[in-house]
């Protein structure tokens, strides 16, 4: 859309870019880094516990970061071995996550 209006105003057919302030969505600068299965195995060896099973955690379900660490044990339905994902935390502040509710599905060795 803003490229149509750069183009409209090049050619005067329009006096401004009414698009120009609204957020573009995200794109990504580069590809994220994968760890192998035995770099995760290096990692998991290295920590302690709590740190295990959130790294665990993660890299079973692929949840974001911000995800992640909002979970509270309310979220975690034992019986169908699921996670829901309702809540993030981005610079401290609770927030509701992007995707209103979600249900992640968790593997039989996490839970």
């Amino acid at each position: 859309m803003s490229v149509l209006f750069n183009h409209a105003r090049r050619y005067d057919l329009y006096d401004r870019n009414p698009i120009q302030w609204v957020r573009q969505s995200a794109k990504r600068r580069s590809v994220p880094d994968v760890l192998t299965c035995n770099e995760v195995r290096q990692l998991l060896a290295a920590l302690d516990a709590r740190e295990r099973i959130m790294v665990l955690l993660d890299v079973a379900t692929g949840l974001r970061q911000s995800e992640l660490f909002a979970l509270k044990w309310k979220d975690v339905d034992f019986k169908n071995k699921q996670l829901w994902v309702t809540r993030s935390i981005v610079q401290q502040v609770v927030g509701k996550c992007r995707q209103r509710l979600r249900k992640n599905p968790c593997p039989s060795m996490i839970i």
